[in-house]
């Protein structure tokens, strides 16, 4: 998409161009505007195929019974019958035998699966340009069409050309008000701020010219379903005739697909992408059948993506694990000064950056479990690493990411080169020192508040790291840090709780 830099930049060329115009021969010129010419806005291609992949399932309106037709090996007599049964359950003008047989989403149902054939992928790569062309894509059925004999489609009267336009590309007004349709209908106003009128004035055009231009565009015109692109996916059924033609403008492309079968060796389907300011039309069918399944192309939101809800009960017990939570905060003797409760992962995860802290909005099984009772109630919750140190000096601490001293010659003071990290201390279900975990160099830690924390888990974190460092002291030795990821619940003391429930009452 065209974004208002890209548009200034344009302008400029434009400028340059036109202060050059003494100084190149006219030769000169037209080769570097040839070199400008845009690509045409579709592709197209083919798609191999099996015969499994393209069965056609179809509601014949009879006791909720289908119809079933394979589109790779579907006889003429077939199409013919399928196209009929079509008219006659849709006898409106807009199903006449005049215009082709159709079929809506909701009334078909196919083993072609375009985005599992990566058909996404190959119109991205041609169709769509810049920021855009990393964004997810997302293709709906809309329906499916035969076009027999006895149907033809015909386009509005042809604009006229002017004499600066070429017969087979679209020139730069034309692909900058293509661009300037969709940033204005698909991107949100704030991305793109351009009116059309300072569009003109950018380019030095007549209003009028772009609004008789616009008059024309099909978007302008007529509601288009959600998308900002068609996709036509063909299938290579027996037919003469029936050749695909495209308008933009005044500008005309015919893709004839049985060229493109015929240039494949593999079984295939045939598929062409356009944008919504096209518009198309299938030539004269003078034999067979032509049939095309069409889908619309969009970026999808959350929205498009409904999330499933998890019953946690049939997996997990949540009544048990909330009780046993419940439970062990209301004792007293459970950490009668605070500190944390420690809940080592049970799942691995992958982190973009080298803080854990976002590894909470995407927990899942037994951890995700324990982080929604932990909120439901209401007790304050991260994910962080526990770190253990092992060298000259051995205490513990928590960080929010991964401490990494591989770059350090030696480190002599392990406190100041992690900037004075939160040291904990491990203690039983009591408050006792744990006799396993609970080692700390005092010398280190004096004058430092060490938090109580407590280890919930019987097993060690599934996800865990492992680092070394050149410890300086009385000789060089390896230093080792070993970090468990966990969840971090907060236990407040038995003071801070009373005082609260106080102001409660009194309030």
């Amino acid at each position: 998409m065209l974004t208002h830099r890209v548009f200034s930049s344009c302008y400029n060329m434009l400028n340059i161009l036109g202060s050059l115009k003494g100084e190149i021969t006219m030769g000169q010129l037209d080769n570097v505007r040839a070199s400008m010419k845009p690509r045409p806005p579709y592709c197209c291609g083919t798609l191999p195929v099996t015969p499994d992949k393209c069965t056609l399932f179809y509601s014949t309106g009879v006791d909720d019974h289908a119809g079933k037709i394979n589109l790779l090996s579907a006889t003429s007599e077939e199409l013919h019958r399928l196209s009929c049964y079509c008219r006659t359950q849709c006898p409106t003008a807009d199903n006449s035998r005049f215009t082709p047989a159709q079929l809506n989403a909701i009334e078909i149902a196919t083993t072609f699966d375009a985005e599992r054939c990566c058909l996404t992928e190959a119109i991205r790569s041609e169709l769509l340009e810049g920021g855009n062309s990393k964004r997810p894509l997302q293709l709906l059925v809309q329906h499916f069409k035969i076009y027999d004999t006895e149907c033809h489609e015909t386009f509005p009267p042809v604009l006229p050309a002017t004499k600066d336009d070429s017969a087979g590309q679209p020139n730069l007004l034309d692909v900058c008000l293509h661009e300037y349709r969709l940033v204005k209908s698909y991107e949100e106003s704030r991305m793109f701020s351009l009116s059309l009128d300072e569009f003109c004035d950018v380019f030095g055009i007549s209003p009028a010219v772009v609004r008789r231009r616009e008059s024309t565009n099909p978007c302008t015109n007529k509601a288009t379903p959600k998308g900002f692109a068609t996709v036509l996916v063909v299938f290579p059924t027996d037919n003469e005739g029936g050749a695909l033609l495209l308008r933009q403008g005044h500008h005309e492309w015919t893709i004839d697909f049985a060229e493109l079968f015929a240039r494949t060796t593999q079984t295939s389907v045939a598929f062409l992408a356009f944008y919504d300011d096209v518009q198309f039309a299938v030539r004269k069918i003078t034999s067979g059948h032509c049939v095309i399944l069409t889908y619309r192309l969009h970026f999808p939101t959350d929205n498009d993506i409904p999330l499933a809800t998890l019953e946690r009960k049939g997996v997990y017990d949540v009544n048990s694990l909330t009780t046993g939570i419940t439970e062990l905060l209301l004792d007293p003797g459970v950490l009668p000064e605070g500190g944390y409760l420690a809940f080592g992962l049970h799942n691995q995860y992958m982190s973009t950056s080298r803080s854990v802290v976002d590894v909470s909005n995407h927990l899942k099984g037994r951890d995700a479990l324990i982080a929604c009772v932990l909120t439901s109630l209401s007790i304050a919750w991260s994910v962080r690493i526990l770190y253990r140190n092992v060298g000259w000096t051995e205490f513990s601490f928590l960080a929010d990411h991964i401490v990494d001293l591989s770059s350090h010659d030696e480190v002599r003071c392990l406190l100041e080169t992690l900037g004075s990290p939160e040291i904990v201390y491990f203690v039983g279900a009591r408050g006792e020192p744990d006799r396993n975990r609970a080692k700390s160099d005092e010398s280190v830690v004096e004058g430092k508040d060490a938090t109580d924390i407590m280890l919930v888990s019987a097993t060690p974190s599934a996800w865990s790291f492992h680092s070394h460092y050149v410890a300086g002291g009385p000789e060089v030795m390896m230093g080792n840090l070993y970090g468990d990821v966990c969840i971090i619940a907060e236990r407040q003391s038995l003071a801070t709780l009373s005082g609260g429930r106080d102001q409660r009452m009194e309030g």
